[in-house]
Order: structure tokens, then C-alpha cells, then sequence
């Protein structure tokens, strides 16, 4: 044996390749979620409340992913961006009805991505 081998001494840490650390962020949100439901039905926040929470989760992800030079999801951000939206509609007591409008938009967008591509 020459000198230039290495080897290796104690437990190895496994290579974080981007799709642990995708997995990785996707088990951290869905904890976050799961925490957030039991904290809202705990407490008794509005379901206004709720849907800020679950947009700004979604959201926080994506960004989570953008800054670890991961692919972003561009479904998830649109629903971050609707249930963001669809919160503060809520807590702003407005009294044009947006949700039905940003579903339909959704809809349109994932049909249309669906059949032109």
C-alpha cells in the first residue's frame, strides 16, 4: 500500500445531495404544518389565521428551497400564494369572493399547463 490512501476512522456523514435535502425540507414543512393544525385548533385562531399560517409555510419552503439552489415548486408556490391571499381576504373582511376566483385561475393555469405541454 502507498501512503495517498485514506482511511476512513469513525461514523461517515452521509453525502447531502439535493434530493435529501429536498426530502429533508419536505419533512420539515410537513412537521410545521402539523404543529401549525394543532396549534390553531388548540387555541381556537379564526380560520383566517389558519390560512395565513399555511401560506406563509408553503411559501417559507419554497424559499427554503430557492436558497439552497434547489428546484422550486411553482404549484407550491402559487398555493402559498392563494392561501396567503385567501387569509388576509379573510382577516380584511372584503367583499369580493376571491377564493372562488383564485381556485378557478388555479384550475385554469394546471389545465392548461396539463394540456399544452
Amino acid at each position: 500500500m502507498n501512503g495517498t490512501q485514506s482511511i476512513p476512522v469513525g461514523p461517515q456523514e452521509p453525502s447531502d445531495n439535493s434530493s435529501e435535502r429536498s426530502r429533508r425540507i419536505d419533512s420539515a414543512a410537513w412537521a410545521v404544518f402539523f404543529i401549525w393544525v394543532g396549534v390553531t385548533m388548540l387555541v381556537h385562531l379564526p380560520w383566517a389565521w389558519f390560512l395565513v399560517g399555511v401560506g406563509v409555510f408553503i411559501l417559507g419552503a419554497q424559499i427554503c428551497r430557492w436558497q439552497m439552489s434547489l428546484k422550486v415548486d411553482g404549484f407550491g408556490v402559487a398555493c402559498g400564494v392563494i392561501f396567503l391571499a385567501g387569509g388576509v381576504w379573510e382577516l380584511l373582511a372584503l367583499q369580493w369572493p376571491l377564493a372562488p376566483i383564485l381556485l378557478i385561475l388555479l384550475g385554469g393555469y394546471l389545465l392548461r399547463k396539463a394540456v399544452w405541454h
